[in-house]
């Protein structure tokens, strides 16, 4: 019996060991697949992906810059100056100051959220002698919820200024094969999802959906699901307006609403999968809302 519970319990740490290793191993893989976002797009002095005719320039443009060494230099053609915007240096600049930028904005809405919380608890603690009616309560339930959306609207509107820099000092790196590194475009998706997400708050709709648009471009981003919803909301809202205000055609009417229909479908399909209840409930809403049926 002792033997039999021994090979028993053998067995099942074996199986607990394959299984946590699997575990690992898919952990690790994951690990390989995420880009994370760097300090630098690439390093000044990494001269590793040069041939060796691109080595020979590089050393015999360093000789000549040193013989016509001339600081008092001044260009009157500006097309050569402009070549500088294509290289590294320039690039690894602008990709840290969009960084800065980023993260500026990033740490505008943590301590926004910080100070709020901050807030409610001292809100909690303090004692209420002085109410002694039901409306004061109320009053000054309805006060503190004005205080904390002035901070919410206050925090991410300033955050979007962080952000649309940031985007703004990506967009200045100008060198295609720069562009396509994946510490760029991953910079790039973090920045549009921050900057989105608080535009979104604001309540300006149509100005998120441009930049919903690149960032589904971008890599494998339009395999996330809340992209898409947050498009979906976004044409909604465009859809809406122009037929409140009677400010648009039926044609620009019904082009926003497939496109609202394409990424709520898509929302759902991401998330549930096309053979879930859920997506056929929204393909059975598109289909009274569009003139043409969609098929499941």
């Amino acid at each position: 019996m002792k033997i039999t519970k021994g090979l028993f319990i053998l067995l099942f740490l074996l199986s607990f060991g394959n299984l946590f290793a699997q575990q690992t191993g898919t952990s690790d893989a994951d690990k390989e697949d995420e880009v994370t976002i760097k300090g630098e797009l690439l390093p000044d002095d990494d001269d590793s992906k040069l041939s060796e005719e691109e080595k020979k320039r590089k050393k015999k443009n360093i000789k000549d810059e040193a013989l016509w060494k001339n600081p008092d230099f001044v260009g009157y053609n500006k097309s050569f100056d402009e070549l500088h915007k294509l290289s590294k240096a320039y690039a690894n600049n602008k990709y840290r100051l969009a960084l800065s930028a980023y993260q500026s904005g990033v740490n505008t809405i943590m301590k926004m959220r910080e100070n709020i919380e901050q807030y409610k608890k001292e809100q909690a603690e303090k004692k209420r002698l002085d109410e002694k009616w039901y409306w004061q309560k109320v009053d000054r339930k309805a006060a503190e919820e004005r205080y904390i959306n002035r901070e919410k609207m206050a925090a991410k509107m300033a955050a979007v200024t962080y952000f649309t820099k940031a985007i703004n000092h990506l967009d200045d790196i100008k060198n295609p094969d720069l562009r396509e590194e994946e510490a760029y475009k991953a910079l790039l998706s973090a920045v549009y999802r921050e900057w989105i997400k608080a535009e979104y708050d604001t309540q300006n709709y149509p100005q998120c959906i441009p930049i919903l648009e690149l960032y589904l471009e971008i890599n494998k981003n339009e395999e996330e699901y809340p992209a898409h919803k947050y498009l979906a909301s976004c044409y909604s809202f465009e859809e809406n307006t122009l037929r409140k205000y009677k400010a648009g055609s039926d044609d620009q009417i019904q082009k926003l609403k497939n496109k609202k229909n394409v990424h709520l479908l898509r929302a759902t399909e991401l998330k549930y999968g096309k053979g879930s209840v859920e997506y056929k409930h929204i393909v059975d809403l598109v289909n009274k809302d569009e003139v043409i049926a969609v098929t499941p």
